[in-house]
């Protein structure tokens, strides 16, 4: 092959690559788009549960209850960042945290952070 057919292979590649990325909703490094939870996020919230607990305020007036994730985004690193807003049933009116989980890339999963939010409020980097 001549240098023109190598670049012209090389433009063709680099297009098709960086339109899976756009299509597919992820961008390396990027937050994915928001998306309903499905029972692995579920999993890895029920997974983690006793991580999640440790990191939230100690003034939780309400027990914990049932720690339903409701949407997430995803982050690609070297492994995955999961952000998801978790609804906590207990007593009273319900409580909604966002939650960002690590898996490294043989599944092993930790809890880096916890906030209390709003429904309503989006899912961003935290």
């Amino acid at each position: 092959m001549n240098r023109l057919h190598i670049l012209s292979l090389s433009l063709v590649l680099a297009i098709f690559s960086q339109t899976i990325y756009v299509t597919s909703g992820f961008r390396t490094g990027g937050l994915g788009e928001q998306q309903f939870a499905t029972p692995g996020v579920q999993a890895l919230v029920q997974a983690n549960r006793n991580a999640i607990i440790r990191k939230l305020p100690e003034d939780i007036l309400q027990p914990i209850g049932q720690m339903t994730a409701v949407v997430f985004r995803e982050q690609l690193v070297a492994g995955t960042n999961y952000f998801i807003k978790v609804k906590l049933g207990g007593r009273g009116r319900p409580q909604y945290i966002h939650v960002r989980i690590y898996a490294n890339l043989k599944n092993k999963s930790r809890v880096d952070g916890v906030k209390f939010v709003n429904q309503y409020d989006p899912i961003e980097f935290f």
